[in-house]
Parts: structure tokens; sequence; C-alpha cells
């Protein structure tokens, strides 16, 4: 019987018949007609079988594309691990960006204070911006009352090196110069633009020189004071054998720092316009003997 007769043979019963009736399935061989197996199956139990192959296959194919590599094949589907690093790395990209940005506007601000030129309103906005950032430092930072105690102590111990040029200081005459054994060096060789007057309270003279020309110490000592003031620039004072002491003022850049051992002769500072006297680069020099002002001339030859 072919299939299209039995097909309509079976529409045409109805279908309590259909589902009850069996129908018995053979494989056999097609040389000797001899039958290999066969089984028979309702209506029903035809039904049931077809779906529950459709229903197990439909499964494996889930678990296979759900759980091994297979599931990367199928078009449209991201693995979250990839897309996680997709981002981290969009993340990176951007931070890179940005601080190649501010790498450039850094170089490039560099190159035109170097070149001179202007740097235009990207200054001002730098200025804008440490000056807020200041702002902000200064209003979380407040000092505490241990940190003012500290401060007040450090400052007695500076004061115990500081030596004492105000105007209260008693000027000797110049006839009075006190003698001294030293054979002291000259801290600069250079024209005397002005020399030591004590009546007008200049108690030192200031010897011309180049920016960046070395100074050096009058004589051996200690250096007890390196610092910056705004009236006089970048100061050292040096204390001597004999109660004397040097002072040098009108310097660009200290050489020495404060409890430096120094010998004769020794580089301790550069000549510079740091100071308010005088325009033009010089040398302020001082020579104190026992606590009292003396004209630096009467000792140390300048020329």
């Amino acid at each position: 019987m072919k299939i299209k007769e039995w097909w309509a043979k079976l529409r045409s019963k109805p279908v309590t018949d259909v589902i009850k009736h069996k129908h018995r399935f053979v494989v056999m061989d097609t040389d000797t007609f001899k039958e290999k197996f066969s089984f028979q199956l309702s209506g029903i139990n035809l039904f049931v079988t077809i779906g529950i192959t459709v229903i197990v296959f439909i499964l494996l194919t889930t678990v296979l594309i759900a759980f091994t590599p297979l599931r990367e094949w199928i078009p449209g589907y991201t693995d979250n691990a990839m897309v996680e690093q997709t981002y981290a790395n969009a993340r990176k990209i951007d931070s890179l960006e940005t601080l190649l940005s501010e790498q450039e506007w850094m170089v490039g601000t560099i190159q035109a204070v170097l070149s001179g030129k202007e740097m235009g309103h990207e200054a001002d906005s730098l200025l804008a911006d440490t000056s807020s950032t200041l702002q902000q430092m200064a209003a979380v930072y407040r000092r505490s009352e241990e940190d003012s105690l500290l401060r007040l102590e450090v400052e007695r111990e500076d004061n115990r090196y500081e030596v004492k040029t105000s105007s209260t200081v008693s000027v000797p005459n110049a006839e009075s110069s006190p003698a001294l054994s030293h054979l002291f060096y000259p801290p600069l060789k250079g024209k005397i633009l002005k020399t030591f007057d004590a009546t007008s309270r200049h108690l030192g003279i200031d010897i011309s020189g180049t920016a960046g020309q070395p100074v050096y110490a009058a004589y051996g000592g200690t250096v007890v004071s390196a610092q910056f003031t705004a009236d006089a620039g970048y100061v050292i004072t040096i204390q001597h054998p004999g109660n004397v002491i040097t002072v040098y003022r009108n310097t660009n850049m200290l050489l020495k720092h404060q409890g430096d051992a120094v010998r004769a002769g020794e580089p301790v500072a550069y000549v510079g316009t740091s100071g308010m006297q005088e325009p033009g680069p010089h040398l302020h020099f001082e020579m104190w003997v026992n606590g009292a002002p003396v004209n630096p001339e009467e000792y140390i030859s300048f020329n």
C-alpha cells in the first residue's frame, strides 16, 4: 500500500479509531524479503514518541549552545567577559587621551616659557586653577594648637643664630674700629657703589658685579643664617673666630645652609638682584665685630 493511499484511508476513519488503531512497522531485506525487525504503535503512541523525541532534541541543542563554545558561533551573541574588557579598554583609552592632552599642553607651555613667548589665556586658566586649589587646601587645613607650639619652638631655636642688625644697635665711629689679626679674603672684587655710612644707617658696602658671579667667604667659620628676606633678597651670615660676623646680601642663590662650616675663599652664594636696595647686580657686604658694624674697607681690599 502506498503512503498516499494509506493516508487517504487514515483520514477517512474517525479520530478515535486513528488514535486506538495499531500500526506495524517492519524493516526487511529487499533482496530476500526477510524481516529484520518490526514494532507496533498506535496513533497516540506515535504522537507521544515523536513529541518526546523533539523535546529531547531541543533540550540537547540548548545545553550544547549554553554550556559549550558553540554559543560563540551564534550571530549576535556576545561574551560577558569580552563586554567587560571592552568597557575597561574604553575607560583606559579615555584616561590616556586626557593625560596625553595635559602633557602636550604642559610641553607647549614650557616651550613658550623657554622661548620667551606669551602663554595667552592658558596661563590665566592655570593660575585660576592653582588659586582655587590653594583655597581648597586652605579651607581643609587648619593649624592645630600642637602645630603652633612646635612652630614657636622652632622659631626660638632659629632666632638663637640670628644676627641683630636693627636700628637699635649702637654704631661706633670709624676711628674706634677694633684691630683684627685675621687675613680676610675679599668676597667680591669690583667697584664700590656705596660706601659704609653709619650716620645714614648703611652698615655695609655695595660692590658691583655681574649676575651669577661667585661670592666667597671672607674668612673661615660657620653659617649661622641662610634665608630669603623681602628687602635684602637671599642673605647668608657667617660667624668667624674672634667674635666676627660677615653678612652677604642681595644674592640670587645660596650655596650653603645653616650650620655648614666654610673656609676662607670658599664660594657661598652668587651675585644677583634679589634685594630691593639698589638696581643692578651687586653684593651688599657687612662686617660685625663684637656685635657692632665696622667698615669692611678698613680690613679688606676690594680692588
